[in-house]
């Protein structure tokens, strides 16, 4: 009760008894609490007494810890405390044993606390925007991940822990110092979105099981050629290459009929294939920044094209032959 009572006097003396309710009976059965954008630099320590609380919003505040009391929280479930200034997790963390969505992007966490990797019930885990400089072979305990985010952090490789996340569906790596990818990400079944945006990747994993996958970004890396059968991804949507050094686009790329954008501008292309015109659905080309001084005979069947870019290339003009183009950055 005394902690109750702390707690509530807490709300009042920040001034938030407007939206929150301060009635010990009340608090005791509270299973939603807001506290986004208040301009709170600490919380205290009497939150733990919340032992009905599934729903917890701290974003966008000023925190720079989260009190050890925090893990007393059992029934939690989504806890939203993006954009503060954390620097660490309590070293009990794991003890949220119900959490199934956790949010912490934009911190400045480097390392996660041990017992981060018994939360395996999470199915949704947003790390994006801190400092993070590792992470732990345990990682494989988060098999029912559905939705993983790690972009913009410090990370310079993975452990090998995903051969076990069969329903994964959405896996953000971008931004980080990857050169490699660990083995493992070839068993991720169930993959529809992969972006490794801004890495510096030389060669790809096998990406060839991913029969699901629906949006490859590649952009901003040091690939030189897609040395995988890229037609097994046969229901990939969006394929996004710009800034890598490609001298050319293998021919199994004209197998992706699904495909509706593609974009590989500054690459050191010369030629398009000859067959590119086989993807019929294709809706956005962009080829800016190249070598490329023609198009292929067989580009007139791209009748679904609307948007163009070839600006930047060896004089390449706007075809006059496709009746769907709406824009094209050159004439």
């Amino acid at each position: 009760m005394k902690e109750l009572e702390e707690f509530s006097r807490w709300i009042r003396t920040n001034g938030f008894n407007t939206t929150i309710p301060t009635d010990i009976d009340q608090l005791k059965k509270l299973s939603i609490l807001d506290l986004s954008k208040k301009k709170i630099r600490e919380l205290p320590e009497s939150i733990g007494i919340l032992e009905n609380l599934q729903i917890l919003k701290i974003s966008g505040n000023r925190l720079t810890k989260l009190p050890n009391s925090i893990c007393k929280l059992k029934k939690l479930k989504n806890l939203q405390c993006e954009n503060n200034l954390i620097e660490e997790l309590p070293e009990s963390f794991g003890k949220l044993e119900s959490l199934l969505i956790l949010n912490i992007n934009g911190n400045r966490l480097k390392k996660l606390p041990k017992s981060f990797y018994k939360l395996t019930k999470l199915t949704r885990l947003t790390i994006a925007t801190n400092s993070l400089q590792y992470l732990d072979e345990e990682f494989k305990n988060l098999e029912r991940l559905l939705y993983l985010s790690l972009d913009t952090n410090c990370l310079d490789e993975l452990p090998d822990a995903f051969e076990n996340m069969e329903s994964l569906y959405y896996l953000d790596l971008s931004y980080n110092n990857f050169k490699t990818l660990p083995k493992s990400i070839g068993y991720i079944e169930e993959l529809e979105t992969l972006l490794l945006e801004g890495n510096e990747i030389l060669d790809l994993p096998s990406l060839e099981t991913h029969d699901m996958l629906m949006r490859l970004n590649l952009n901003d890396n040091d690939i030189k050629e897609l040395n995988f059968d890229i037609s097994m991804l046969e229901d990939l949507q969006i394929l996004t290459l710009d800034n890598n050094q490609l001298q050319y686009l293998p021919n199994t790329i004209c197998k992706l009929t699904n495909l509706n954008h593609l974009s590989i501008s500054a690459n050191n292309l010369k030629e398009l294939p000859k067959c590119i015109g086989e993807l019929e659905n294709l809706i956005e080309l962009d080829i800016e920044e190249n070598n490329i001084s023609s198009f292929p005979d067989s580009f007139q069947n791209l009748n679904n094209l609307k948007n163009l870019y070839i600006d930047n290339n060896q004089d390449l003009k706007k075809p006059d032959n496709l009746n769907s183009l709406e824009f094209c950055d050159c004439e």
